[in-house]
């Protein structure tokens, strides 16, 4: 990896971070790719997984838990609900809360979608001896968790 001095700082071509974004861009990529013939994006998925492995939740609720402002994830509720992927459900405890809910337009295709999201760890992880994965995993879930705190500690 090539690296220049500025000003007594060693800067090198890709940063952590900038290697971070373009992973997750061309994962996205790929997964768009992948479930074009669904009719979902990578981030309609993220909204239906969440709401698969968490049952009905708000749109603050599932805004704070995918790290997303909440005007563009109200366009992309919408466009669920447009497609029937998902409802607003009144909350059963306060009337004025509406919750998330998958339709059972999700269920028959998790199958499919799983695999797509296994097919991309596997592109991924290709070339990673088995041996070192563990040791990735964990190096960036030590990276989330120092973000995360830096993120909520200093609001």
């Amino acid at each position: 990896m090539k690296s220049q001095e500025i000003q007594g700082k060693r800067f090198t071509h890709h940063h952590v971070s900038t290697l971070m974004h373009e992973v997750s861009l061309m994962v996205a990529k790929i997964f768009n790719r992948e479930v074009r013939d669904f009719e979902l994006t990578r981030s309609q998925w993220q909204v239906l997984y969440l709401l698969y492995t968490e049952g009905p939740l708000t749109q603050t609720q599932i805004a704070e838990r995918l790290l997303m402002a909440k005007p563009p994830l109200g366009k992309i509720v919408d466009r669920l609900e447009d497609a029937s992927w998902v409802e607003r459900m009144p909350d059963a405890s306060d009337k004025r809360v509406k919750r998330v809910v998958l339709t059972g337009r999700i269920r028959p295709l998790l199958p499919e979608l799983e695999n797509v999201v296994e097919q991309i760890e596997e592109i991924l992880l290709d070339g990673i001896p088995i041996e070192e994965r563990d040791s990735l995993i964990g190096q960036l879930q030590r990276v989330r968790a120092n973000l995360r705190q830096r993120l909520f500690d200093q609001g």
